[in-house]
Parts: structure tokens; sequence; C-alpha cells
């Protein structure tokens, strides 16, 4: 049987009550029946018995014990199956994990609450509805949808308490919502359930893509491994060659202002550890290595250049050579400072 969908505008609360009174006489089903008005009347305002509303507690309820699964799934599953034990720790330390745990929980109330909410009030409408702009404007429309026996009958009760207007439609062009409504949400609860599982799917294995998780696992190329080629025996540095049968293949810098002050830093970095500040010996590891000599003697100062040179680049005793950490003009700006510490001391 073929149905429609009438609207009735009504400018006062009166002749509104009055309708619904008259179309519960008519035994038109409540649920067929929608106020709608500007002004968010309470059922009993207008004589209509309180819409039947689901349990609000147990979406609560849900989302506590599942924000509570997720949060015990991260900070007592998780960790059991890539333990990773941090200065000295339990797996499941309890300061941080109480707090996730609350965290999630509350999460999960709120979450719970909310979608709680959208059911109750059956949002979101994803169907076309009747509506007439002047409602926004402060009058009450009353829609009914019924059979093509009854939609003469409603009319002639929203005539009978003067409606400003009555518009009729085919009830077709404005489909009932619930099919729509439970397949977007049982849609939704498809996609969460699946965004749920996809992680667990991934962490125990079950599905496996394979890539590498661990350093040592990532692909790498060592020192002089792969493609590289050893350069050869007669080759030189692009920066030049550092010695020539055993001497400095350069010759010193002047010890200008610049060179000094590069000297100091590069000493402080490099040298200071064991030569000390003022190239005393008094060094931090001077107690490991009592053998490090006094840079401001006269047995250091009657040293020529090359051979201070030749000490810092290739080492001596338990002096390490310094090569890797300075280029060659580097360590003539050493070389000057070294000379220069003797001065700076008398």
């Amino acid at each position: 049987m073929a149905q429609e969908v009438l609207l009735g505008l009504f400018d006062n609360l009166e002749a509104t009550t009055a309708v619904l009174r008259d179309l519960e006489r008519q035994n038109i089903p409540d649920r067929n029946i929608e106020v709608m008005s500007n002004v968010p009347y309470a059922p009993k305002v207008l004589g209509r018995r309180p819409t039947r509303q689901w349990p609000f507690l147990p979406f609560v309820l849900a989302g506590v014990l599942g924000g509570l699964a997720i949060a015990l799934f991260i900070v007592v599953i998780t960790p059991r199956l890539y333990p990773i034990i941090v200065g000295g720790q339990p797996l499941t330390p309890f300061p941080p994990s109480a707090i996730i745990v609350f965290e999630f929980v509350a999460l999960g109330a709120m979450a719970g609450g909310f979608i709680g909410f959208l059911l109750q009030n059956r949002y979101p409408v994803l169907v076309r509805q009747m509506y007439d702009p002047r409602i926004s404007e402060g009058y009450i429309g009353v829609a009914v949808r019924a059979d093509d026996q009854a939609a003469d009958s409603v009319a002639d009760i929203f005539a009978a308490h003067n409606a400003h207007d009555v518009v009729r439609e085919d009830a077709a062009r404005y489909p009932v919502q619930s099919r729509r409504f439970l397949a977007f949400w049982a849609g939704l609860a498809v996609v969460g359930l699946l965004a749920l599982l996809a992680p667990l799917l991934l962490t125990y294995n079950i599905i496996d893509i394979p890539w590498f998780n661990q350093m040592r696992e990532s692909p790498s190329i060592g020192f002089q491994e792969g493609p590289r080629r050893a350069a050869p025996a007669e080759s030189i540095p692009i920066q030049g060659p550092v010695l020539i049968n055993g001497q400095p293949a350069t010759e010193p810098l002047p010890a200008s202002e610049e060179s000094l002050q590069r000297g100091q830093l590069l000493y402080e970095v490099n040298c200071a550890i064991c030569h000390g500040m003022q190239g005393n010996a008094d060094g931090s590891m001077t107690k490991y290595f009592p053998e490090a000599p006094v840079l401001t003697t006269d047995r250091v100062s009657g040293m020529a250049d090359q051979e201070i040179f030749m000490i810092i680049t290739l080492g001596r005793n338990r002096m390490p050579s310094l090569a890797e950490n300075l280029t060659v003009n580097e360590t003539w700006d050493v070389v000057n400072y070294v000379r220069a510490l003797r001065e700076a001391g008398q």
C-alpha cells in the first residue's frame, strides 16, 4: 500500500498539542510522527510519551572494557613478545603502565559514551527528510507518515487546527533510514574491528611481511667491502700526500694569528687531555700516561717543526697517531700552537 508524508506548520504550541492528541486517536503510530521546532520541547510538554532510549551505561562499560583490553595488550603482552630490558626495570613497570591503562580506559569510556549518544539519537541521518525553512523562523512542524487511506484524515486534522500550511509528498521520496542507519553502523563496526585486528595479526606473525627489523639484518657495506676497490699503492690522496720518504710532504704554515687560534682549538680537543691546557702534562689522563712530556721544556722547543709534525702524525711510544683526526694543515696549526705554549708561559 502506498504511503504519503504530510507536513503541517503551526504557529503555536496549543494547536500542535491538539494535533498530536487527535493523531493518537486516529491510531497513527508514534514512530510515524515527528515534531520539528527551533525550540527543544520535551515530549511531556507536547503530550507525547518520552522516546524510549537505549541504556546508556552499557556503551560506557563497553568502551571501558575495550580501552582496558588495548592498554593491557600494550603494557603486558607486547613487552613479552618483544622484551627490552632497560635499566634493570621490569618488563611492565608500574608507574608508566598505570598511566597508560588510565588513559586508555578514560578514552574508551568517552568513545563508548559518544557512540551511545549517536545511536540513541539515530545519527547520522542518511536519508532525505521533509523540512520547511519556516520551522527555523518559529513555526512548529508536524510530519506524519501514513498510508493513502489515513493521509486524508491526517490532512483534515491539520486543517481543523488551522495549520498555516500543509505539504503532501510521496513517501517514496523520503525513505525510512532504519536500514541505512544499521548498515552504516555495521560497516563502521567492521572497519573498526579490522583496524584493531590488523596490528594483532602483524604482531603475532599471522600476516608476515618480509622486512628486516634488526640492525644486524639491515643491508650494509663494510669498510673496503662490496663494490669498493682499494686504491693502488702508488695513488695519492686528493688532498695531497702527507709524507714523502718519511718526511712531511708540505711546508710549515706561517704562525699567523688565525693559525694559532685554529691550533688552540684543535689542541684543546685532541691533546690537552694528556698534555694539559698549558702544555704542563697535567691533563685528566696524565695519571694513566705519566710519560706524557711537558711541551714547554727546552727539549721540545729544540725540536724542528717537521719532527713535531711527524710525532703528531705517526704517534710516539704510547701516544697514538692523530692522522685520522687532523688534516695536514690542521697538524701544522697544532705545531704552531705548541711552539707558542712556551712563549705564553714565560
